[in-house]
């Protein structure tokens, strides 16, 4: 990898790569940006093919700088773009791993945002992959931003009608609210800040939802009272988490949400009607900075609404 980032801090980064996918996400970043008067950095990674010398001669230097100057060529048409509507703007092409590059961005910006399943035409690479290891690993929180498809096929809408219709029609909407995902771990609270701050400055709805698995004690032959105590502990902790937001929240509307059942399947559910979920980065037992958990895993995968990672700095 290049020598990276040798221009200033900026409020939001956001990956290009060519795609349709990375289009939507950065208009969205543009969006963000004028309205909250941030400024913007576009940024883009290139690999240039690895060619064993036994069996092709080595790839010349200039062509080498080629890739570079396209890439980096791209990225300056998103940045002028931005520049036009009055945005602070900057672009920069680094080499090495799309998702590498990002999460090493991200030291030097509030927000990341970037899109997802799209193909990257510069480097071969599925952006989908690029968004998870960003959201693994990033030093602030990260935006992914579906693509627009409200067709059969879109995103979040695979099992409407598989095993998981009748919870779903179970659960009550959440239309157009901000839906925080508080789990009992080291991220309930980083979490519901972020939320509280989206939900501040959309003026949405916040939506506090928090799962108690359904085979809570189950697994070590817990009595009713003890799955109730359970159940209880996490009302509890919700209530705690929400309380030490909200009562800094200066005209913030909000509602708590306790679910028993899985919590990808709550979220998913979630995704169809929200305006966007936040949610932690990993699971309790994932390696700080490597994996995503389970939860998070699937929420890029299938959720239907933009989905806000919060990475949970006390692992890392």
């Amino acid at each position: 990898m290049t020598a990276l980032f040798t221009l200033p801090p900026a409020d939001i980064l956001v990956g290009v790569d060519g795609s349709d996918n990375s289009r939507h996400a950065f208009l969205s970043a543009m969006t963000m940006a004028k309205e909250h008067n941030c400024s913007l950095r576009v940024v883009g990674a290139y690999s240039v093919p690895v060619i064993p010398h036994r069996h092709a001669p080595k790839i010349s230097d200039d062509h080498h700088r080629s890739i570079g100057h396209s890439t980096q060529d791209l990225l300056e048409e998103y940045a002028a773009e931005a520049r036009e509507a009055g945005i602070d703007a900057s672009a920069q092409a680094i080499e090495g791993d799309a998702g590498e590059v990002l999460a090493e961005a991200s030291r030097y910006s509030r927000l990341a945002v970037v899109g997802k399943r799209g193909r990257n035409r510069l480097a071969s690479r599925l952006l989908g992959t690029v968004s998870g290891t960003l959201a693994a690993r990033s030093h602030c929180p990260v935006l992914v931003i579906p693509f627009p498809d409200h067709g059969k096929g879109a995103p979040g809408t695979e099992d409407a009608e598989g095993p998981n219709a009748e919870a779903q029609q179970a659960q009550p909407g959440f239309e157009n609210e901000i839906v925080a995902g508080i789990d009992r771990d080291s991220s309930a609270l980083p979490v519901a800040e972020v939320a509280a701050r989206a939900a501040e400055l959309s003026g949405r709805r916040l939506a506090f939802v928090s799962v108690v698995p359904a085979d809570a004690g189950s697994s070590r032959g817990a009595s009713a009272d003890e799955h109730a105590g359970e159940y209880r502990a996490y009302a509890d902790h919700l209530d705690e988490v929400t309380q030490a937001v909200t009562e800094s929240g200066s005209g913030l509307v909000s509602r708590l949400q306790l679910v028993e059942g899985s919590a990808a399947d709550v979220l998913l559910d979630a995704s169809r009607s929200a305006a966007l979920i936040v949610m932690g980065n990993r699971g309790r037992g994932g390696p700080a900075g490597r994996l995503l958990g389970s939860v998070s895993r699937s929420m890029l995968n299938r959720a239907g609404s933009p989905v806000l990672i919060v990475p949970n700095k006390t692992a890392q």
